[in-house]
């Protein structure tokens, strides 16, 4: 199993360990995936198709139900077993996720289709979608500073990131030295250690000859060297997204790559047309020296 997929997989076991652990959060998927809060929630989703926080919420009352429907525990005892403090709060928060009562629940003597959701296997996720593979370019690229506009994101607001780019093209020219004509969003992650949120900050800018001078509203950062795979999205800026998605949930849990905490970036270069809108965006995802 790739080393990726090995992550994701202790994360599961731990939901499963702590499924009724109320103490649980996010971070502590992360911890046990090796991954930041960020760099964790994006990977899980784009694998998983459900958020971390959501996965956890529907597998533990898919857990209550089948516990509901398979024993006759009574319903006091159960509420407890399942980590709430009282019976009626037990009945309140069930009421609310599933729509019905506990007791007429199992009143109804069967597991309704939806909440039918066991644990989830990586390996059968994979065979699932046809170990699809998008094969990238391999490329070292050695360092470079980049200076732009800045922000931090979650991915609640992650949508946002478009009015980031109009501002800092509104102001391209006051950046000196630069060099070439390539944009490039870069996607910083958090120190997983200072923060237990899924977030990151996002740089919209160029590349310059050197940082001579930072415009006002602006940074600049230093993009290690280091080896990327390299993928290219071809299309409308539209479908990046999905793109993005079946980069970090598909094709690189199936290649035989690490990955590794330095930035990833979007290049734009001449082969995109802002105007229209299209053309061929490259995603530069850092992985591992051999």
């Amino acid at each position: 199993m790739h080393d990726t997929l090995q992550r994701i997989g202790r994360a599961l076991e731990l939901v499963e360990a702590r499924l009724f652990d109320e103490r649980l959060a996010p971070s502590d998927l992360a911890r046990a995936a090796a991954f930041s809060p960020w760099h964790f929630h994006r990977v899980f989703q784009a694998f998983t198709g459900q958020t971390p926080v959501g996965y956890v919420r529907k597998r533990r009352f898919a857990e209550i139900c089948r516990r509901l429907c398979m024993s006759e525990v009574p319903i006091a005892a159960l509420a407890l077993d399942c980590g709430f403090g009282s019976q009626a709060t037990f009945t309140r928060a069930f009421t609310r996720e599933i729509g019905v009562s506990p007791g007429r629940y199992r009143s109804a003597g069967q597991i309704a289709p939806a909440h039918d959701f066991g644990p989830l296997d990586v390996e059968e996720i994979l065979a699932r979608a046809g170990r699809q593979s998008m094969e990238p370019r391999i490329a070292h690229r050695p360092a470079f500073d980049v200076v732009g506009m800045a922000e931090r994101f979650t991915p609640a607001t992650s949508s946002r990131i478009p009015e980031l780019w109009g501002r800092f093209v509104a102001r391209l020219d006051d950046v000196r030295q630069r060099r070439g004509v390539a944009t490039y969003g870069v996607c910083v992650d958090a120190d997983p250690a200072s923060v237990d949120e899924a977030g990151f900050t996002y740089v919209a800018g160029v590349e310059v000859e050197r940082v001579e001078s930072i415009p006002g509203g602006m940074t600049a950062l230093t993009v290690p060297a280091g080896r990327y795979a390299v993928f290219t999205h071809a299309g409308h800026i539209s479908r990046l997204k999905d793109t993005v998605k079946q980069i970090w949930g598909r094709w690189l849990p199936a290649l035989p790559y690490r990955l590794v905490r330095r930035p990833d970036f979007e290049l734009y270069d001449e082969r995109w047309n802002p105007q229209t809108g299209r053309g061929e965006i490259e995603l530069w995802v850092p992985i591992a020296e051999e």
